[in-house]
């Protein structure tokens, strides 16, 4: 009988639902497998990878077990020639911790393509056994799947990692000092930590996904029959007094993610023990109970702190050690994206040999998994060219197979980019692009900014004793994100109208543009502001507006007031009194066509992509608030200002 994981969730209030009949789900099955080798053809046909040659052969799962006894569940996948032959052959490797079964399909367009191909449940997710560390053991149990796979019988020296999100964190886990790899294609993903360089901002609405995600993979052996989990997650995302921020300027006790780094899994064990109280612990089982505490420490109470550059499973990281190619897929509106283009430059600054000359990297118009721009067109950047690129089999055919014209791109500039609104592909190998200069946009009012029906103006005169802009923030009325990098709730660019008609945030328009402006590159706000709380939050959003109205986000980014000098060197404010802050909004390249306006739309909350400043700077109940004057300046003395790289084009 097969162990089941399957836990009591009754304090997150699960509702459990069949996700399809039982008859969809037999014929899903069915398909996978007896017809899902045709399928695969037909479907690297329409991605245009063209048709895949080979029968597959699927061994019965199989369980490699690590030095610690963790047993970890491993399918394999083996193109039908090299089965009958024994013969040798190159190996991609997936890991990844949402069920290996339900990315079965994964192993069938790789092995019909030439490929074995290993799909494997990370320790304590899946049919694997373990405790589930969230990132700190990848790279360890990765190596010793690396040394199982290069005692086996198709085995040729050749290993290739492929996958997205999660998927890519466990190749980048592998990613330096390792002899076995070739090349590694982590997609929409990245090493460093998503919860610093927000502003002092917390990601709340990407950490609730993280967490439901997390305590889902963890809890059930197979693929849970549940729409999601409610109440308490949807109260998490929809209601903001579970969001509010009010802590001590002084950092809590606890754990810190920097004071992991040197120590070993054992040392990390024994830390966690001590913290927790455990007795008996043992690191190939599950404990649910533990890491349900653990978890909920990590991404919502914040008592083990992730203070860290780099992520867990990262901390001793050595990209001077990086030597396979690294093929990169990334998204304008990922949530990955500022991370991981931080990864890439990294790897073409430090790294060697291949890594250094062949890495690549490919950002298109997507959110995660998602479409982005609206404008993407389908056939040359939409859906189909992500799923293209996330498979990357000429990538693979070129490393693995020394198939050296499958990859044209080999030898042309390591970032290629897609323009939004200009929809066109660009190379470049540096960050940013040349020819680009950086020019700074100035807001205006006179009778206030406030809404759509404000009076505010961006343009490139300074401004003189202009009136400032004021307007109430109330922290259990915020305004509602739409759209953005984001996870679990609605992504990628998005039609602002509803935040626009709202008087708490601020609107400054260009005048419609008598030729089109291209933007590439990084967007930084200056903000001359003050406010009647001890500490609050500024948040500034780029917009490209359309002749009609129609009014989509590019760029979306905060400042948390007493990080202003930095996440480490937290302050209060003095009240009423002006402060300069310096908000950068991120990386991008849009372009603004004739006829549209550049927005720039300011306000003091984003929720729930991002948490809810109480304005009480620590003081009072954890769920306490007070409202605050907000007021923007425009002047001589504080002239509130955007920086944007405009890219002069050499284009005919």
């Amino acid at each position: 009988m097969k162990q089941k994981y399957v836990t009591n969730l009754s304090y997150l209030k699960v509702i459990v639902r069949p996700r399809f009949p039982k008859f969809i789900r037999r014929l899903n099955k069915i398909i996978m497998r007896h017809g899902i080798v045709p399928l695969v053809r037909i479907l690297g046909k329409l991605l245009g990878m063209g048709f895949s040659k080979n029968g597959v052969k699927r061994y019965p799962e199989y369980f490699i077990t690590l030095k610690d006894g963790t047993k970890l569940a491993t399918d394999v996948y083996v193109p039908k020639k090299v089965f009958k032959k024994k013969s040798k052959c190159p190996t991609i490797l997936v890991r990844l911790p949402y069920w290996k079964d339900s990315m079965s399909i994964l192993g069938y367009v790789y092995a019909a393509y030439g490929f074995v191909t290993i799909i494997q449940d990370i320790r304590g997710t899946g049919h694997s056994s373990g405790f589930n560390y969230y990132l700190f053991t990848e790279r360890d149990d990765g190596l010793e799947t690396l040394e199982w796979i290069s005692r086996q019988y198709w085995y040729n020296g050749k290993i290739g990692m492929a996958g997205a999100s999660y998927f890519g964190i466990t190749q980048l886990a592998l990613s330096w000092d390792n002899e076995y790899l070739t090349c590694i294609a982590p997609a929409i993903t990245s090493t460093l930590n998503l919860w610093i360089n927000n502003g002092g901002l917390q990601i709340h609405a990407l950490t609730t996904s993280i967490y439901r995600i997390m305590v889902n993979i963890v809890s059930h052996r197979d693929i849970p029959p549940v729409d999601t989990l409610t109440k308490l997650m949807y109260e998490r995302y929809l209601n903001p007094k579970y969001a509010l921020f009010n802590d001590s300027v002084k950092k809590k006790g606890g754990i810190r993610l920097s004071q992991l780094k040197g120590k070993s899994i054992k040392e990390v064990q024994d830390l966690l023990v001590s913290f927790y109280n455990i007795n008996n612990f043992d690191s190939s089982k599950r404990n649910l109970n533990i890491y349900f505490k653990f978890l909920n420490d990590f991404l919502i109470t914040r008592v083990l702190d992730k203070d860290s550059y780099k992520m867990s499973g990262f901390l001793e990281m050595d990209a001077s050690k990086f030597s396979q190619p690294a093929f990169m897929l990334a998204g304008w509106q990922d949530m990955f994206f500022e991370q991981q283009l931080n990864d890439f430059l990294e790897i073409k600054t430090s790294a060697h040999g291949d890594a250094k000359i062949y890495s690549k990297m490919i950002i298109g118009s997507w959110a995660h998994a998602a479409k982005g721009h609206p404008e993407s067109r389908i056939r040359n950047a939409g859906m189909p060219r992500f799923f293209r690129e996330l498979l990357k089999i000429d990538w693979n055919r070129y490393w693995l197979l020394n198939d050296k014209n499958a990859f044209p791109d080999i030898n042309k500039p390591s970032i290629k980019y897609w323009v939004m609104g200009k929809n066109i592909w660009r190379y470049t190998e540096n960050w940013p692009p040349e020819n680009i200069e950086y020019k700074k946009v100035h807001i205006h009012s006179v009778q206030g900014a406030n809404s759509i029906k404000g009076d505010g103006i961006l343009n490139s005169e300074e401004p003189s004793n202009e009136p400032e802009d004021k307007y109430i923030f109330n922290p259990i009325n915020p305004v509602i994100t739409k759209g953005g990098r984001n996870l679990g709730i609605l992504k990628g660019a998005r039609n602002q109208k509803d935040a626009e008609k709202r008087k708490d945030v601020l609107i400054y328009s260009t005048k419609p543009l008598e030729k089109g402006i291209e933007i590439t590159g990084s967007v930084k706000m200056v903000l001359y502001a003050s406010s009647s709380a001890k500490d609050t939050d500024f948040m500034v959003k780029l917009v490209d507006v359309y002749p009609r109205g129609r009014a989509i986000n590019i760029l979306d980014a905060g400042i948390r007031a007493r990080f202003r000098n930095g996440d480490d060197n937290p302050s209060l404010i003095e009240p009423r009194k002006v402060y300069k802050y310096e908000i950068k909004l991120g990386n991008a390249s849009n372009y603004f066509r004739k006829g549209h306006q550049i927005r720039i739309e300011i306000s003091s909350s984003n929720f729930p992509r991002f948490d809810i400043n109480s304005n009480l700077g620590g003081e009072g109940q954890p769920a306490d608030f007070v409202i605050a004057e907000q007021e923007i300046f425009h002047t001589k003395e504080f002239p509130s200002h955007l920086i944007i790289p405009v890219f002069e084009s050499k284009e005919l």
